[in-house]
């Protein structure tokens, strides 16, 4: 998956925009390949409730990976990062969401069981360490508009707490979200909120957050124990 998700940075921004004026944030997808689109109608099977059961989940744009999480002992479902060895990574992970009373915040505990793991990121122009964050993801969306895709900060730097069970918070207000090109807009954050149609994590880097994530070295395992939006 190539969303085009900059860093927090000036310079970056300037040349994230050059880029985009030559090819444009259209490389949502593995080349030579139509992208995937999420169905515009497809309903939770309960709404303002996350499903935590791993046929919920999709693993999407990514290599190397079953198309689901699998069932976890102890917890929701869990997943094996993929090796780079194997041109393996794992970019997308996500389930429909619909709301229909006013939320407040996303809410994930989980953990990251790792043995001396090396991570790395599958674009080339960006940076370690590599890293998820919490999205969200408009019904219907083209993967092309900036605002069909919403980030929060803070992520999670892989391997800084690994195997420790860990919850990350993000109140649901536009300063804690940016969009496809990194901008963050009150008005245009509440629009595509109340359009939301999946929620889940990207993996990336500092640079491109959902670019994609693999091992050179080690084993790393998710695991999702919760993942509430409240």
């Amino acid at each position: 998956m190539r969303n085009l998700r900059p860093a927090r940075t000036k310079s970056t921004k300037v040349s994230i925009a050059i880029l985009a004026s030559v090819i444009g944030f259209t490389a949502c997808y593995p080349p030579g390949q139509a992208p995937i689109l999420p169905p515009g109608a497809e309903p939770a099977a309960e709404a303002n409730v996350v499903q935590l059961t791993p046929g919920d989940w999709s693993i999407k744009y990514s290599s190397g990976m079953p198309a689901n999480p699998s069932a976890d002992p102890g917890a929701a479902w869990s997943f094996k990062l993929p090796s780079s060895e194997s041109a393996g990574h794992v970019n997308y992970v996500q389930s429909p969401f619909n709301e229909t009373i006013q939320m407040h915040s996303v809410s994930l505990t989980f953990r990251i069981e790792s043995d001396d793991p090396t991570y790395n990121v599958l674009d080339t122009g960006d940076i370690l360490p590599a890293t998820f964050h919490i999205f969200f993801e408009q019904q219907g969306d083209n993967l092309i508009e900036p605002d069909g895709r919403w980030w929060a900060t803070p992520g999670y730097n892989l391997g800084s707490q690994d195997n420790q069970t860990l919850t990350i918070t993000v109140p649901l207000t536009s300063d804690h979200w940016s969009n496809v090109n990194g901008e963050t807009d009150p008005q245009r954050f509440a629009s595509a909120w109340q359009n939301v149609g999946w929620v889940g994590i990207t993996f990336g880097g500092q640079y491109f957050w959902g670019h994609g994530v693999a091992l050179s070295g080690g084993t790393a395992r998710f695991v999702l124990v919760e993942f509430q939006v409240i």
